[in-house]
């Protein structure tokens, strides 16, 4: 299993944490969308308010995997908070286990050099 490659809606979509430049890309993408969050209509038109919100995660997966990547992620997907936040959450789940996976790997190495300790 390749945990550098998250696997949504068809597309398969590249993005390795570990990389500076990508990080950066990753942390710049969601400040930018918390900033956004606070644009949503408090009032008015739910059906506005809805369509404000789901926009958020598709600039920000714009953000982090460059243009036109929404539209492939929500393709054929209703403008619907439940589904948009439920793709939301497999990508924060794609990110956990890329953070763990690397732990874990980086932890299984590092311990190839720890001294033993004496057995009493």
């Amino acid at each position: 299993m390749n945990t550098k490659i998250w696997k949504i809606n068809g597309c398969e979509l590249s993005l390795d944490i570990g990389d500076a430049d990508v990080m950066e890309r990753y942390e710049n993408a969601f400040e930018i969308m918390a900033e956004e969050e606070n644009e949503i209509p408090k009032d008015g038109r739910q059906s506005a308010r809805i369509r404000a919100y789901c926009k958020l995660y598709e600039r920000l997966f714009d953000r982090i995997f460059g243009d036109g990547t929404s539209e492939k992620i929500f393709a054929d997907c209703p403008v619907n908070t439940e589904i948009y936040d439920d793709i939301y959450f497999e990508f924060l789940n794609f990110i956990r286990n890329q953070l763990v996976n690397s732990a874990t790997q980086r932890a299984e190495k590092l311990s190839k050099y720890r001294p033993k300790h004496a057995e009493n």
